[in-house]
């Protein structure tokens, strides 16, 4: 891999602010924070959040942002949290947030246990993390005393996993026009910068017919063998490695007794691409499959009583953005000011889909530390050192809102 360049503008912004004593004041406070957003983390987490009821985790969260000085904190119309730190007024506004969804349902043991220096508990990362990681941002700016020309909006958001579809962020930048780039924590590491996203269509496919006795009925044609053919159709598509294109029948069900042929079946396919092109021809190949199921089995019994019925149930936009754009270097070079090696990361599914989509510059930055078991009940996260991950954040914020006096903005 060739070796990335920022360009001198970018990189003599970080020299100026890492020369600056409250800067430093900041990361310093960070890395001695780490034990309050640890606490904070392990109380978040107890406040169970699945998608679509997020409430009383975005209650408490409105209650952090009160209770660290920021301006006009409010739970939006769709669940989103949020709260302003003021600049000066002559800056760019810029976003910084986590999501406060988690994949499991009410009543999941989310207790956090601590064993060998780490932590184990249900969405104890995903997204947790990155919601007390953000707390420690706004303490270490309040620490600092430091005035940005730019509002910086901090938000916990809502609907981010699985059918959410990122819809929380979504309608957060819908409402806000005037957001000018976003910073969201989310995945593992200290080191990553996700800057494309990978649009998802999520396809329920429904085959129905007359049914009847497996024995007397014989002959008839199956709404589950219909299904069967368009899966095994699916199943032998080839999609392309690079952009990466994937998909699955994820879910399938149907059938009420068996000793009975089916009256309806239904399936689920999950189809993913980094390039939207890509992912236009491969639902142009689902759809034209999921016809011939039916087509395939009536032809079989000479029939025309199976029929067949599609519908796009998620649609999460994929998005490009140059990976020497302005923003990524940026992140780049506050991740390099920290000592980490940064790593680009040019796919994934987070809420950076929703801004580079509408063309608002934006990057995903890992939460920190060393995690594993994402979305199992098994999860568990390493803190040792996940201060590092707040503190890419908060020069990454300085870099784009400016500082009053001293940096101006790296947005054009």
């Amino acid at each position: 891999m060739a070796e990335y360049m920022v360009k001198q503008g970018i990189r003599s912004s970080f020299a100026v602010l890492m020369e600056m004593p409250a800067v430093k004041q900041g990361l310093a406070f960070l890395e001695a924070d780490q034990p309050q957003a640890i606490a904070e983390q392990k109380e978040l987490v107890m406040i169970e959040s699945p998608t679509f009821s997020e409430e009383k985790r975005a209650q408490r969260y409105a209650e952090f942002f009160r209770s660290l000085g920021l301006s006009d904190v409010h739970i939006d119309k769709h669940g989103n949290v949020l709260g302003t730190r003021r600049g000066k007024g002559n800056g760019p506004k810029v976003l910084l947030e986590a999501h406060l969804d988690t994949v499991f349902p009410f009543g999941t043991n989310v207790t956090p246990v601590e064993k060998d220096g780490k932590l184990y508990a249900p969405g104890i990362c995903d997204d947790t993390r990155g919601l007390a990681a953000n707390l420690s941002v706004i303490r270490a700016l309040q620490a600092s005393g430091l005035e940005t020309q730019g509002d910086i909006v901090f938000a916990g958001t809502v609907c981010e996993e699985g059918m959410g579809g990122m819809q929380g962020m979504k309608a957060l930048l819908q409402d806000n026009r005037d957001i000018a780039a976003t910073i969201s924590i989310d995945g593992s590491g200290c080191d990553t910068i996700i800057y494309e996203g990978t649009g998802i269509r999520n396809f329920a496919v429904t085959y129905t017919g007359p049914g009847g006795h497996a024995y007397g009925a014989f002959g008839t044609p199956s709404p589950l063998h219909a299904a069967a053919r368009a899966i095994t159709k699916l199943s032998d598509l080839r999609p392309p490695t690079l952009p990466k294109t994937t998909f699955t029948v994820s879910l399938i069900e149907g059938g009420h007794a068996i000793h009975a042929i089916a009256q309806k079946a239904t399936f689920k396919i999950n189809m993913r691409s980094d390039d939207p092109g890509e992912l236009d021809i491969l639902q142009e190949q689902a759809l034209a499959i999921f016809e011939q199921g039916a087509k395939e089995e009536n032809e079989r019994w000479g029939s025309n009583a199976v029929t067949v019925e599609y519908k796009l149930i998620l649609d999460v936009p994929a998005g490009a953005q140059p990976a020497d754009c302005d923003m990524v270097q940026a992140a780049w070079q506050a991740t390099e000011c920290l000592g980490i090696s940064p790593r680009l990361i040019p796919g994934g599914c987070t809420n950076t889909n929703m801004p580079i989509s509408m063309g608002i510059p934006a990057v995903t930055l890992g939460r920190g530390g060393k995690e594993g078991g994402v979305h199992s009940l098994e999860e568990w996260f390493d803190p040792a050192g996940t201060y590092r991950c707040p503190q890419r954040s908060f020069l990454l914020l300085l870099a784009l809102a400016g500082v009053e006096g001293r940096v101006n903005s790296i947005l054009k």
